[in-house]
């Protein structure tokens, strides 16, 4: 390997950049820097590296690029280092002037700055001249008032609802025909709403981190580098499992409910680039301004669960979703829980232990196996409701035809019972002026009475099932939308068990039966 010192060329490109066209790009930073070489024959024959820092202020030297090349020249491996102008290396005046003044004499680095025609080499055994200080001074007051100038153009731009707080985040994207708007990906989306649904199901971070794993769904980094078409270093494990952090920071995300929250950060001094975060209840919020993934109520129901969970006595650790509902099938007494091992709770019966021919449950339980079993049951019991349910209101139209046809009888009985009161005053009428004898009246009579008592029977009949049918369809649903939202559930959660389940009862021969709660109507 050759002893050789290096030639250096440095190139940098920041957001402030963009406004200044191409002139600014890597790439034309490069092509003047090669085509300045080729035209030094001193520099021609140095070995030529470069480095590059893309997205990166001047204002800090906190940038991955220009760490590398101070490495190096710290290491006594450069000989020269060539920038576009003094901007590409750092915009702090007192920063610029140390690195040309007291550094690179002593670490013997010769440094050259195309654009503003200098070349340390010039100035060996004297301080640089007032043009090259006077350019520093600029640079360093450019960097502040670009500062102020952008800070005061994002803050318009918010104020007109535009989105400008950097990548569109997971989830979302940015308009292709307008920029300034979100969109939904909904490929992305129904993770985020899944991961919000898993939390209400009591699955900790952990666990929902494990489930996305296993079944390799992308994470936020992949699916937004993909959408990005950015290079993914493979070898690099940074970003590429689910982790607790990325799972809070989309539940802790307003984001999600259609807001746009920026003011996360400031910088007190715009000279020294460096950030320093800003209060939660002093970020600015921008309410409805896009369309949002999941409802407010159940980001809110998410919030306050997890405030529940971080709050949870360090005590109560045995205890588990099935607490306080899991009983032995004999005696009818609670089962007891034993202490949490690796997650796991183990249920038995107090009342068997030491005793002989008790009948009750003498072995132990896993309350993993035990809330599967019973999630099972309850769907099942929930889609036998809901079918229930579903044929009732398949029927609703049979019992409105019933009625209309029980109404219809009910009026044509009480018109025949009107054509009878009037066929008996016409009997009466004819027998007093002697058109018909005394039992020719009776007999019309007693048969005119006898049909009445039909009628009248009849009508009292159909009253009753009229009622009957109206009482069907007044009745109160069961909730069935709620049931369908817990057939979805992928584990047991203790809003199931108090809405729908009185005990469970556990036998020594394995059973496991469940004694319902009646079902709560829809109101």
């Amino acid at each position: 390997m050759s002893d050789q010192k290096l030639l250096i060329g440095y190139y940098r490109l920041s957001r402030e950049d963009d406004n200044a066209g191409d002139s600014n790009s890597i790439i034309n930073q490069r092509k003047l820097v090669k085509d300045y070489i080729s035209h030094m024959s001193d520099l021609e024959e140095m070995s030529f590296q470069e480095f590059y820092d893309d997205g990166y202020s001047g204002s800090s030297m906190d940038r991955p690029g220009i760490k590398k090349v101070l490495a190096l020249a710290r290491e006594n491996k450069v000989q020269c280092i060539i920038v576009k102008d003094f901007s590409r290396f750092a915009r702090n005046y007192i920063e610029m002037g140390t690195y040309l003044e007291q550094i690179f004499p002593f670490l013997g680095v010769r440094f050259i700055s195309i654009s503003d025609h200098y070349d340390s080499r010039d100035y060996r055994g004297k301080s640089t001249d007032i043009d090259v200080q006077f350019k520093g001074l600029v640079a360093d007051f450019y960097v502040k008032d670009q500062s102020v100038k952008l800070k005061s153009a994002f803050s318009t731009r918010r104020s007109k609802g535009e989105y400008c707080c950097g990548v569109a985040p997971y989830g979302y994207e940015r308009n292709p025909e307008n920029k300034k708007n979100l969109l939904i990906v909904e490929e992305e989306a129904k993770v985020v709403r899944r991961i919000f649904d898993l939390t209400i199901q009591r699955y900790s971070k952990m666990e929902i981190c494990r489930i996305l794993n296993e079944e390799k769904v992308p994470t936020p980094y992949q699916a937004i580098s993909k959408r990005l078409n950015w290079k993914i270093n493979e070898k690099s494990s940074r970003g590429m499992q689910w982790v607790n952090d990325s799972i809070r920071k989309i539940l802790d995300d307003k984001t999600y409910i259609g807001c746009m929250v920026y003011g996360k950060t400031w910088i007190p001094d715009p000279g020294t680039g460096k950030e320093e975060h800003v209060p939660r209840d002093q970020w600015k919020v921008i309410e409805d301004h896009h369309k949002p993934i999941v409802s407010k109520e159940v980001f809110e129901k998410v919030q306050s669960m997890q405030i529940r969970h971080v709050s949870k006595s360090r005590y109560d650790r045995t205890s588990t979703v099935l607490t306080g509902y899991v009983k032995c099938g004999e005696c009818k007494n609670r089962l007891t829980g034993s202490k949490e091992e690796r997650g796991h709770v183990y249920y038995s019966c107090a009342y068997s232990r030491g005793k002989k021919d008790t009948g009750c449950f003498a072995g132990k339980v896993d309350n993993k196996i035990l809330e599967q079993i019973l999630l099972e049951k309850i769907k099942i019991y929930l889609q036998q409701n809901i079918n229930q349910e579903q044929m009732q209101q398949a029927m609703k139209k049979q019992h409105e035809d019933n009625i209309a046809a029980y109404k219809e009888e009910y009026r044509d009985c009480q018109k025949k019972q009107d054509q009878m009161k009037n066929k008996s005053i016409q009997n009466y009428e004819a027998y007093r002026a002697g058109e018909i004898t005394r039992e020719q009246f009776g007999a019309a009579k007693k048969q005119l009475e006898e049909e009445r008592e039909r009628l009248q029977k009849r009508v009292q009949e159909l009253d009753e099932l009229i009622n009957g049918e109206k009482e069907i369809l007044m009745k109160k649903n069961v909730p069935v939308e709620q049931m369908l939202k817990y057939l979805g559930y992928e584990k047991m959660t203790r809003e199931m068990l108090e809405e729908y389940v009185q005990g469970i009862y556990v036998y020594d021969d394995g059973r496991v039966e469940v004694e319902w709660r009646a079902l709560k109507l829809a109101r």
